[in-house]
């Protein structure tokens, strides 16, 4: 179960500087801090037995648990998450089974960013000078067999980073559902401002105001389109300075350190898979075949929508939170059921692979106000690849925590055929990187061949960049050269 949670929120002030920023080490050891005494246990801290450290985006050390160990005077093992939004989630069904199966007594997950602080730095021309271990510490990192995310020829015509791949996701669901470009912008900026007005309430939030449909979808000044459609606060929002912790112990534990039970919160079941690991495999690139099967499985324990309360889907890009709603069966413009209990990463903020622990926390929060309920926490890692769905209530589950990893039956799914072709070729999806002073630099596309192959080219060309964003080019048929595409 879940006894105790803490998160920091250090925004920016008005005559802020990086001497009068937190270090990361602070803020995890002040969010741990606030987990325990949250829990009500006086002796809490004493009693964690291991300490699990998010992986930072920011600061690279070798073992981040350790420090935040010795800081507190405390003898535990540590661990260091594997990179990836869905870490924090998948780590509560890995610690949840721990647990029930006597391997451990008590942890805490804990991670911070501070890229806003390091943003600082590099304005005022130095780098960061936050505590780092010596080589000679060994980092306890989890292993991974992750793969390279992307292929050569996907890296190749531009895609190396998320803000360049999700646009090609929400634009093959604009061509699928049939909405033109206006209707796009509309459907991102309600669906957007929705989050904002929750991001109002939080606390916690990185930004407090919330920005009307318009200001959100519409390049300006203050919000440049960064990759087609999606303008600066259409995406996940990374420079900020964020910790949050979450403890977890045995209901046995908790009990005998006197934790109320009131402050307990349970894991009732989880769910873990993959979608097809290349983005060039997957038949459908506004499709999520993993989440389907991820809440088919949690169906299969018991769960319905209709006993979900309250839901934090993952949010980094409005395409993936479409997909969810999609396959949970409900409105995601709906005002009146906003997906997000933080405001989602855009306005409560993207603290790296961070960000689902504040999900946590305040999930945590939100069934102790409301101890009848259940909730939904969505977690995804890569490119709409790796994912974590759990469901939590105050109540202890009536089978004990389930879990399972249901992917046999995503792998035996069709997969696309792909190859970098020269000849005619048929747009599928794309979208217009642009410059930081708006201006736009490239134009990707995944094409199909007349065969149905995926192929991967690119433009350069103002003409065909302007009009990539003012006429659909989705369904166009053009000619490939040397990857490079013209109509």
């Amino acid at each position: 179960m879940l006894v105790g949670v803490g998160q920091i929120t250090e925004r920016p002030g008005s005559d802020t500087s990086y001497a009068s920023r937190k270090q990361p080490l602070d803020l995890m050891v002040e969010a741990l801090e606030r987990a325990a005494a949250d829990s009500g246990a006086a002796s809490m801290l004493a009693n964690i037995d291991e300490i699990a450290a998010v992986s930072s985006f920011a600061w690279h050390t070798n073992d981040p648990a350790l420090l935040v160990a010795e800081r507190l005077g405390l003898d535990v093992t540590t661990r260091l998450l594997s990179v990836g939004g869905n870490t924090p989630q998948k780590f509560v069904h890995d610690a949840a089974r721990r647990i029930l199966a006597g391997e451990l007594r008590s942890v805490a997950v804990v991670g911070a960013e501070a890229m806003y602080a390091r943003l600082l730095a590099k304005r005022e021309g130095h780098e960061p000078d936050w505590i780092l271990q010596s080589d000679d510490v060994v980092s306890p990192g989890i292993a991974t067999n992750d793969p390279a995310p992307l292929t050569a020829a996907e890296y190749a015509q531009g895609l190396n980073f998320p803000t360049n791949v999700y646009p090609l996701f929400e634009n093959a669901r604009r061509a699928r559902l049939g909405w033109s470009m206006q209707e796009q912008r509309e459907h991102l900026g309600r669906l957007w401002s929705n989050f904002a007005r929750v991001a109002a309430a939080n606390p916690y939030a990185w930004m407090g105001d919330a920005p009307s449909p318009e200001t959100i979808s519409s390049p300006s000044a203050d919000n440049r389109m960064v990759a087609f459609p999606y303008t600066k606060l259409l995406m996940a929002n990374m420079p900020v300075d964020m910790a949050a912790c979450y403890i977890m112990t045995s209901f046995e534990v908790a009990t005998s350190l006197g934790v109320a039970k009131d402050r307990m919160v349970f894991p009732d079941c989880g769910a873990d898979a993959n979608d097809h690991w290349l983005i060039s495999d997957r038949p459908q690139l506004d499709d999520s075949p993993a989440m389907r099967t991820t809440w088919a499985t949690l169906k299969g324990f018991g769960v319905t929508i209709d006993d979900v309360a309250h839901l934090d889907l993952y949010s980094c890009f409005p395409t993936v939170v479409q997909s969810a709603c999609d396959v949970l069966g409900i409105d995601a413009f709906d005002p009146s059921r906003v997906p997000t209990l933080t405001g989602g990463l855009t306005f409560g903020g993207g603290p790296g692979n961070n960000y689902v622990t504040h999900s946590i926390a305040s999930m945590v929060d939100a069934l102790r106000a409301d101890p009848s309920s259940q909730g939904l926490i969505t977690a995804l890692g890569w490119f709409c690849t790796k994912h974590s769905w759990g469901v939590y209530s105050a109540s202890p589950p009536r089978d004990g925590f389930r879990w399972s990893n249901p992917q046999d039956t995503i792998d035996r799914q069709s997969r696309c055929v792909s190859d970098q072709r020269d000849g005619p070729a048929t747009v599928e999806s794309y979208t217009v990187t642009h410059a930081t002073n708006g201006d736009p630099e490239r134009l990707i596309i995944a094409a199909r061949t007349p065969d149905h192959v995926r192929t991967w080219c690119h433009s350069t060309d103002p003409a065909l960049m302007n009009e990539a964003e003012v006429a659909e080019l989705i369904g166009r048929t053009g000619e490939i050269r040397s990857d490079v595409f013209a109509l």
